[in-house]
């Protein structure tokens, strides 16, 4: 629980004000420097006061999938996470996959993202296992040493 202090409380309270009458005037909401030249309060100060003012939800609370089933709003901020983590890692494949060969490419296409055996890939590629083998290590090894996606 997060406890907040008595002077932002009233400046919030005088900012919610504000921002009302703005509304009912220009029938829009204010932008944070037009609310903090009506109510007198810096931009800073406001800020922190509408942010410590905000509505807080618990991590528990049960949200619904498209399928109606029940999941926790933890568990799907978890997922997108994961989600962000992926397109990064992807982002980063894709710009060591454009540093190697067109036979390079393939192989790794073949091998990674098609899940193909080397004996497949060495047949859609005219080349024995043993080669794709060889060929798959030394190309790792490269990717390697071109470095690691960002943390």
């Amino acid at each position: 629980m997060l406890k907040v202090s008595r002077s932002l409380k009233e400046i919030s309270c005088k900012a919610c004000q504000a921002k009302e009458e703005f509304t009912k005037k220009y029938n829009r909401e204010p932008t944070i420097r037009e609310l903090s030249e009506i109510s007198g309060i810096g931009k800073e100060e406001l800020v922190e006061a509408m942010e410590a003012s905000a509505e807080v939800e618990s991590l528990h609370r049960p949200v619904y999938k498209k399928d109606g089933s029940e999941v926790e709003l933890l568990e799907k901020l978890e997922k997108e996470e994961k989600t962000e983590e992926k397109i990064i890692d992807q982002m980063f494949l894709y710009s060591l996959l454009e540093k190697l060969g067109k036979e390079e490419r393939q192989l790794i296409y073949l091998r990674y993202f098609e899940n193909k055996t080397q004996s497949e890939t060495g047949k859609r590629l005219g080349m024995s296992q043993v080669q794709v083998s060889r060929l798959e290590k030394k190309i790792l090894k490269r990717m390697k040493e071109y470095g690691s996606p960002p943390a």
